[in-house]
């Protein structure tokens, strides 16, 4: 099966671009209520995720949370601990599991890095919880029907 079945569209995926402050992050973060976003810039191409970890480890760092700081940081200064993976809209399924046991969402790129949308573990997980419900035992993977 191939990823593109799971995709939630760049059009509905909340994400923050290069040009950002980091107060705008924060504010985008706490309105959404999103522990993560991705980051673009104007051509669409995507540039990373930046985590509320890193924001707050970065504000440790500084020692300071004063909003004129905040205003003056670009999101891209701010270093991100972990890179998330991407996946390719030409995966399957099975690519995308090992890169879902990490992370939250995987931001899916076209083969010119232009992003396309994200991979929700949760739907995923939603997907395959379905399957086995509908399907019943499976008694070679340990899995029973709970009834």
């Amino acid at each position: 099966m191939n990823i593109m079945f799971f995709i939630t569209p760049k059009a509905e995926v909340v994400s923050v671009y290069d040009t950002d402050s980091m107060k705008d992050v924060l504010e985008i973060l706490k309105k959404h209520k999103y522990s993560a976003v991705p980051i673009i810039n104007e051509d669409g191409n995507y540039l990373g995720t930046i985590k509320e970890g890193d924001l707050l480890w970065y504000l440790y760092s500084k020692g300071s949370f004063e909003e004129e700081m905040l205003n003056k940081i670009n999101i891209m200064d701010v270093p991100r601990r972990v890179t998330n993976e991407t996946a390719k809209v030409n995966y399957n399924a099975e690519d995308l599991m090992s890169i879902l046991i990490g992370q939250n969402f995987v931001p899916v790129v076209d083969d010119a890095n232009s992003f396309i949308g994200i991979v929700k573990r949760r739907d995923v997980i939603s997907y395959a919880y379905e399957c086995m419900k509908n399907a019943g035992d499976f008694p070679e993977a340990g899995f029973k029907k709970i009834k």
